[in-house]
Formats: C-alpha cells, structure tokens, sequence
C-alpha cells in the first residue's frame, strides 16, 4: 500500500516542480502588457575585465558613448536591477499557485501509568506523506501583487535607460569640453606665436634706435599672461581627460586620443517645439517612471482594500501513519493506514484596531502625491525642451557673430601688424590688436561649445539617444 502511495505521490511533485520553473521563466520571458520594450544590454564580463580590456588607440564622440554603455559599471548595475525585477515578477506569479509540502514525522511515547485509550499506551508512532494548501481567494491580493511586480520590472527598465541617457549625456559633455580646451590651448599657443614674433621684431626696433625700451616691455609683459593661459587651458585638457577615462572606465595608464573639433558635428536640430515636446512626453524615461509609479502606488491600495475581503484555501493532505504498541493487547495491536483530507479553509479578519483603514488612507495619500510630482515632472520636461531649442537658436546667432568679429579681428590684427613693420603704427596698436584678435577665437571656441552642449541637453530633454551628436 505504502509503495503505490509513492509512485503516486512522486509523479506529482515532479510536475510541480517543473510547472513552477516554467511559470517563472515565462513570467521573466514576457513583460507587461503595454510596457515599452526596449533592448537590454547583455552583461558579458565583470567589470575588472571590461577595464582590462585593451583601449583602442582613438575614439570619437560616438565611440566613446559605445565604450561607457559597454564598460561603465554604473550601467551594469542598472541592468542587474532590472533582472532582479523580472525574477520579481515571477515570484509574485507563485502565489497563485499551490504549495506542496512533504512531511514525516516519528514518536516514541512511554507510558508507565493507566491509560484511557489506545493513544496513551506505549508506542513508536510513524507518519508521512504530503500537504497542499491552494488560495482560492485573497480580496485580489495576489492579482493586484502580480501587476504591481510587473509594473516594477517595467519602471527598472525606464531606469535603466535613465541611466543610458545620463551616461551619454555626461560623456558628450565632457567630449565637447575636451574638444573646446584644445581649440582654447591651440588659440593661447598661436597668440605666444605672435607676441614671441611681436618681441623680436621689437627688439630689433629697439636695437637700431627705432622704438623705445617700452615696447619690448608691454610685449613682455602681454607674452606672460599669455602663456599663463597656455598653462590654464593645458590644464583644463587634463582634468577634462581624466574625466572622460573615468567615465569610460579607462584605466588611468590607458593613453588614447579623442578625435573631432568642434566643428566636425551637425548644427542645430530639425522639427517644431511641440513635436519635441511631444516627444519628450512618450519617450523621456524619467516621466515614464514617474507614471509608472503612480501605478504602482495605486495598486498598493488595491491590495490594501482586499485585506477587508475574507480568504479563502483549499487544503488538501495525503498522509500513511503506523503504529507499534510495545504490549499486544487483545484489543489494541499494532495497526497502519493510508488516507486523505480535503476541506476549505476561511477565515476573514473583522477587526484589526484600525490598521487596515489607516493603511489605506496612507497609501490612497502616497498615490496622490507621486501624481502630483508627475503632474510637476510633465512641466519640467516642457521647461527643458523649450529652453534647449532656445539655447539652440541663441548659440547659433553667437556663432554667427563670433566667426564676423573673428574675421575682423584677424583683418586688424594684420593691418596693425603691418603698419608696426613700417614703423608707421605703434606697440601699443599692434598689442591690442593681438589681444583682441585672441579674445575673437575664444570667443568663436565657446560660441561652438555651447551651441553642441545645448543640442546635448535638447537630445536628453526629448528621452533620445544621439550618441553622435547628428
């Protein structure tokens, strides 16, 4: 008897078993209903080996957005989140299922007294077998629990890809920066150029009794402050490099160059306002999370409501006991028997001091507010798009007059320079044409920086990656 009971009970287990580790591959396979699907990136190595990964000898901006996606650990962690969240959801996915429990047990009672039944004698007591207990209804919980795991693993993804958009965003930045403190380092290294031919031609000046010692003074004195800024602008190259190797998880003997100018990218952006607006209202990962969260706060009080609902379980036991007496009595022997039990379980909590009405008004509160703060994150996404396309139209106008006063500035520096050769113009002339024509390029290098970093921060208000600034 016992052994039919086994090759009944062990067939069953297996199909538990593997029903459960279907459901949760299933439940990790498919995400919610209506969730944006987006491309995951698949961890391949740990970090210390994406480090150790040899550096390619240059990267453009595009290149280096690919290398922080594929190397920078702050991603990685991200993605390791959103597959904990898909678990998640597999694991509220089981409450719906039964739980199977196998159980055994042995006693040994000795009884040196009367006894008044057959339990009381002494006896080795055996059992065994399985016990199931199946919810049949929970006020909805484990329904609004599911949906609200599945909501989560949605809301890890928008994060995931609000941590791609800041990563890209920062590396840009940096890109751009580095890309300004070279053209800053060319501009003060061709201005020392000039004052150094400035100060020979004066020299010579001065020798032949043509110019007073004053001039080599002034020119001197200009040609210092120059290469000061020769050193400033060499080290905000450096500062700017570190920190690109640190988002790129460059190792800090790592020896690359980043290649571009300022001018190599695409100006301006193409479409209206409202259709970037628009766009930024469907795609910006933040806002999405955002509503998301409200969600998921609102199924919080779904399940807070069914705790005023009762529960129902379905229990079933399939159990073997055995029964030794030490003394064989004439009418109590040694006996064993096989059975099983199904009943229906309720129970409904009627009342609980108040925690269940307090905990609903909380949660119904905490819906609320993270409406609220969407409601706000809506019009700062608005705020963000429209003072990027006007940062846009701004710097480009910039550009525009830079590159004229630029012109112009190179045109004085010349007519300065040659009147100066002539002896027709003065020291002073020719310094503040050279001062002035140095001005010119640095302003034409920050009128491009900041015209690429406003389309940097246009592409991250409208949730759109552009790793190549296009």
């Amino acid at each position: 008897m016992r052994n039919k009971f086994f090759i009944l009970l062990l067939p069953l287990c297996a199909m538990m078993c593997q029903g459960g580790a279907a459901l949760a591959q299933d439940a990790a396979a498919n995400p919610a209903p209506g969730a944006i699907h987006l491309h995951e990136p698949v961890i391949k190595q740990s970090r210390p080996q994406a480090v150790q990964q040899a550096a390619q000898r240059g990267y453009t901006m595009e290149q280096a957005v690919k290398r922080a996606f594929d190397a920078n650990p702050s991603i990685e962690s991200k993605a390791l989140v959103v597959e904990q969240a898909r678990m998640n959801v597999g694991v509220a996915q089981s409450a719906f299922w039964p739980r199977l429990t196998l159980v055994a047990s042995r006693d040994r009672l000795r009884n040196h007294g009367d006894f008044g039944n057959p339990d009381q004698l002494s006896n080795d007591n055996q059992a065994y077998g399985m016990r199931v207990t199946m919810p049949l209804f929970a006020g909805f919980a484990h329904l609004n629990g599911f949906m609200k795991a599945k909501l989560a693993a949605d809301v890890e993804r928008e994060r995931l890809r609000q941590a791609r958009l800041e990563l890209l965003s920062t590396v840009q930045l940096q890109f751009l920066q580095l890309m300004k403190s070279k053209d800053d380092l060319n501009t003060a290294e061709e201005s020392v150029r000039r004052l150094e031919t400035q100060g020979k031609a004066a020299e010579a000046f001065v020798k032949v009794s043509m110019a007073p010692r004053l001039v080599v003074l002034q020119n001197e004195a200009d040609l210092a402050a120059a290469r000061l800024q020769v050193i400033r602008a060499r080290n905000q190259m450096e500062n700017s490099l570190a920190q690109l190797s640190t988002s790129l998880a460059l190792a800090p003997t790592d020896k690359v160059d980043y290649l571009g100018n300022l001018k190599d990218f695409h100006k301006g952006v193409h479409g209206t306002e409202e259709e970037a607006v628009r766009t930024a209202l469907f795609r910006r990962p933040d806002l999405i999370v955002a509503q998301k969260s409200v969600a998921v706060a609102f199924k919080d009080v779904d399940i807070r409501k069914g705790q005023y609902a009762p529960r129902v379980d379905l229990n079933g036991q399939a159990m073997h006991e055995k029964h030794d007496y030490d003394e064989q009595l004439e009418n109590y022997k040694d006996y064993s028997r096989t059975y099983w039990a199904v009943g229906i379980n309720v129970s409904w909590d009627i009342f609980t001091g108040g925690d269940t009405t307090f905990g609903l008004l909380a949660d119904r509160r905490r819906a609320q507010a993270l409406q609220k703060d969407y409601e706000n994150a809506i019009n700062v996404a608005r705020t963000e798009v429209s003072t990027a396309l006007r940062d846009i139209k701004a710097t480009q106008e910039m550009i525009t007059a830079a590159e004229k006063g630029a012109e112009a500035a190179q045109e004085g520096y010349a007519m300065a320079k040659k009147r100066f050769e002539t002896n027709t113009g003065s020291m002073t002339d020719l310094l503040n044409a050279q001062m002035k024509l140095t001005e010119a390029e640095n302003h034409v290098n920050q009128a491009w920086a900041e015209h690429h970093a406003a389309r940097a921060r246009f592409w991250y208000s409208v949730g759109q990656e552009n790793p190549g600034l296009r």
